[in-house]
């Protein structure tokens, strides 16, 4: 009997492979060019869009969801247009403009360097090239500059740069500078596909741990291979395998015996690829270069979260680790001196049934001694030695500092948002965040 449910685990698991295929990432419906209308740009060999995020939060960068643009006309010169963007961090529509070295950022109000031109490749495809009228940043003194991301000596880079030319580059698809448009309508209709396509990925790798376990997954197996499944369905199935991998796992959880299910739940909550997947919102910075495998946010608000989904019910205690530093170093030093309970702006926060729980992020001071640790990046501030920069943040955080960061939810309905955010900046603010966790204390209400 044990060989013969083996037998047909492995033939399910073989079924599951043979069906990957009928899950495809979705296509993103293109458009041609037309100024005066609202696009989104998609960076086509990147697979991201414009947005915001990295340095204050409001430099040009790609990621998974994107700002809505305006393209239009400059009267004295018809092939040269203005930009401008709709940035979620500012709340208003803006112009993208280029600055030092060729960085760009999205907050613009009047500055110069803000036009471009809009170059057809065939295909739907275009090229950004800076343009004149900008009195620095144009063909005439940087000929052939483009706008895209440089892949060179770090692929997982979302910052964008103004200055790639391609007689400059230095490798075959270095510079990622080919641009789609698409309509606002068909930007919602792919974000609701890639929701769909990421969804029934995480069913069929559930599936296959179930199959592993000799669990009766047949019902759920239907629907994965149906391609036309809808996300109710999906998350359904995935609720319905869940509960038949860990739900005997749980029964026993309590405050005595809880239970960590970060790696069920939440993805990417370590940050080991140096890489935003799974994350929402706001586009937090990371180092591949360095390798620290955190993230931050500097000199900006922000709202980052990710959704949880097809949670047993009972009561979880999200934790994350992490600091805010309430301006620069010597003006957090006086905000230390005098109290800083009236600035700790940043905050943690879970959202489910309606309500949400919060909790000052913890203070850059809270994790500090007056011995240093040691490490690259640290420095002295008053009486305390502080982090300054993300691999002494790293040190910091392997050094088992800033674990303070903790709130208890009561979930429900099996949804449960975890996040952090911001919406009053001081001057040079920065936090620094990283190592995720959710554990599961069961039904009955710990005394934490």
């Amino acid at each position: 009997m044990k060989r013969t449910l083996l037998l047909c685990a492995a033939g399910l698991l073989a079924h599951i492979g043979s069906h990957a295929q009928g899950w495809e990432y979705p296509r993103l419906e293109t458009s041609e060019f037309a100024a005066g209308q609202e696009f989104y740009l998609y960076n086509v060999h990147a697979g991201k869009f414009y947005t915001e995020g990295n340095a204050y939060g409001t430099q040009g960068s790609l990621g998974s969801t994107g700002l809505k643009c305006r393209f239009e006309e400059n009267p004295e010169a018809p092939s040269v247009v203005s930009i401008s963007n709709y940035s979620v961090a500012k709340g208003e529509w803006m112009t993208p403009y280029i600055t030092t070295n060729g960085a760009l950022y999205v907050d613009g109000i009047s500055q110069a360097d803000r036009y471009w031109q809009v170059v057809p490749q065939g295909d739907n495809t275009y090229k950004l090239m800076m343009s004149s009228p900008n009195p620095v940043y144009n063909q005439e003194n940087y000929p052939g500059a483009l706008l895209g991301l440089d892949t060179f000596e770090d692929s997982t880079r979302t910052v964008l740069a103004c200055l790639l030319m391609e007689a400059e580059e230095p490798g075959e698809g270095v510079y990622q500078t080919d641009w789609y448009l698409a309509t606002p309508e068909a930007y919602k209709k792919f974000q609701t596909d890639v929701e769909t396509y990421k969804t029934a990925l995480s069913l069929g790798e559930l599936l296959k741990e179930a199959i592993s376990a000799e669990k009766d997954v047949e019902e759920e197996q239907a629907v994965y291979d149906n391609t036309a499944s809808t996300m109710d369905e999906l998350n359904a199935a995935i609720g319905s395998v869940t509960e038949k991998l860990i739900g005997g796992s749980l029964e026993d959880a309590s405050e005595d015996h809880p239970v960590d299910v970060t790696d069920l739940f939440i993805t990417n909550p370590t940050y080991d690829t140096n890489s935003n997947e799974g994350w929402s919102g706001s586009v937090p910075g990371l180092n591949a270069a360095a390798n620290a495998q955190n993230a931050e946010f500097f000199y900006t608000d922000f709202d980052y979260y990710q959704d949880l989904k097809n949670l047993p019910e009972g009561y979880y205690l999200v934790s994350l680790q992490g600091f805010y530093r309430a301006g620069l170093p010597a003006e957090a030093l006086t905000h230390k001196q005098e109290g800083e309970d009236g600035v700790m702006y940043a905050e943690l926060y879970a959202t489910t049934g309606g309500s949400t729980s919060t909790t000052p992020l913890q203070s850059i001071f809270d994790g500090a001694t007056a011995e240093p640790l040691g490490t690259e990046g640290e420095i002295r501030n008053g009486d305390y030695y502080t982090p300054d920069g993300m691999t002494a943040a790293a040190a910091y955080f392997a050094a088992g500092r800033y674990e303070g960061n903790q709130v208890l939810v009561h979930v429900t309905d099996g949804q449960l948002r975890i996040g952090i955010r911001k919406n009053t900046t001081i001057r040079r603010d920065w936090v620094m965040f990283d190592n995720w966790s959710l554990t599961y204390y069961g039904t009955e209400k710990p005394n934490l």
